[in-house]
């Protein structure tokens, strides 16, 4: 038998049996009435009416779903036990990079959730396009909110704060456009985490866990699926839908967790060989009791980290496909690879190279949030792997 500095530790189980009574699932209860209640409003307010957003649609509802999901997922365990997640927190803490991260990401979280509140939707203005940030000057075109300045026999429109972080195409605010650029990248990852997260584990626990032939058929299943080239499926699509951002999420969600599906099977691989799962079947627990009380909490690490590492990579996607014009385009929901793309084009709508420098803040701006987005969120989920793993104890 190995010692005890050996052997990585586990969750701590709770060894009272409840096979012979019957207990409240509030957490499953509690989640059931929100998204009742969420339909509710759907219902009263219908696809695209609404007492916060005037111009709602069907992502929308199926983003507030996701929000309402992950609520009821992430929040509970970390509620239930204090006293693990203070340790959790504790060694989080530790790598100060990891905390400003979080920090950030917690910001932009914020700014995302209360971007209908914060800013109006981008409004048409074809007479301010372009208009510089505020103190900074650009060639002057036809129009000009700011002072027109002159230097070196040529004009300069220098910015105001009307509009602080300057104006893009048609005449869209800046600070708009990032905001519900933001937004959209948070409803691509709400959404994709929903639906990634619920099929891994299902396929990952029952794979690892009952082994033989359906093991066999899970894991080929995702072979399968891994070889599916997800935008080649999204192009298709589009031609029978059309562009569409919840297109776009569900696709790429629905080809893209067949990589934590074989994470969670090889913990549960690991798990199901543990002394105490033997013990609990030996006690005559069902299987899915053991499923339920003592595989999943002690594979929902790998689960989490996972999504970590795959929200980041889907976020980009988006950003490429719209950069591509086949996400949605629009001011309804704008995205960082639209703006990106349209601060590359020239007056007559083509891509320019070398990019126009005349009017870079519309093009900056986003891949700077974009970028340190994505790296705020890496860095986060290789310390949370870190943090997590068991082994790294004491």
């Amino acid at each position: 038998m190995s010692s005890e500095n050996d052997s990585p530790p586990i969750e701590s189980i709770n060894w009272e049996s409840r096979d012979g009574g019957w207990s409240v699932p509030w957490q499953f209860v509690g989640l059931v009435l929100s998204l009742g209640a969420l339909l509710a409003l759907r219902l009263h307010y219908g696809e695209h009416g609404d007492a916060v957003l005037m111009f709602p649609s069907r992502l929308t509802w199926v983003y507030r779903a996701g929000l309402v999901v992950l609520a009821f997922i992430v929040v509970p365990p970390l509620v239930r036990d204090p006293a693990r997640t203070r340790r959790y927190w504790d060694r989080f803490a530790s790598n100060r990079v990891a905390v400003v991260c979080l920090g950030y990401l917690a910001v932009v979280v914020s700014l995302a959730l209360l971007a209908p509140i914060l800013v109006e939707r981008a409004q048409l203005n074809l007479y301010i396009e372009h208009q510089p940030p505020a103190f900074i000057t650009a060639p002057a075109g036809d129009d000009c909110v700011g002072p027109v300045v002159t230097s070196g026999g040529e004009e300069f429109c220098r910015g105001t704060l009307n509009y602080p972080l300057g104006t893009a195409h048609r005449g869209y605010s800046m600070h708009t456009l990032l905001l519900w650029g933001l937004r959209t990248s948070l409803q691509m990852a709400v959404i994709a985490t929903v639906i990634m997260v619920p099929l891994a584990t299902a396929v990952g626990v029952v794979a690892g866990y009952v082994g033989g032939w359906v093991d066999t058929l899970l894991m080929g299943y995702v072979d399968v699926q891994q070889s599916v080239p997800a935008f080649v499926i999204y192009v298709i699509l589009i031609f029978i839908y059309g562009r569409s951002l919840l297109l776009l999420a569900v696709v790429f969600s629905l080809l893209s967790w067949g990589s934590m599906a074989r994470l969670v099977r090889s913990e549960t691989l690991q798990r199901r060989e543990e002394g105490y799962i033997e013990a609990a079947r030996s006690a005559g627990v069902g299987h899915l009791t053991v499923l339920r009380r003592h595989v999943l909490p002690n594979v929902s690490n790998t689960v989490l980290v996972g999504a970590t590492q795959k929200v980041p990579q889907l976020i980009l996607i988006e950003a490429a496909i719209t950069f591509l014009s086949l996400g949605d385009i629009g001011r309804w929901y704008p995205s960082f690879g639209q703006t990106i793309r349209n601060g590359f084009r020239t007056a007559g709508g083509m891509l320019s190279a070398p990019p126009p420098m005349a009017k870079w803040w519309v093009w900056l701006f986003p891949v700077v949030l974009l970028s340190s987005t994505v790296i705020a969120l890496n860095v986060v989920g290789d310390t949370l792997r870190d943090v997590l793993d068991p082994r790294g104890e004491t």
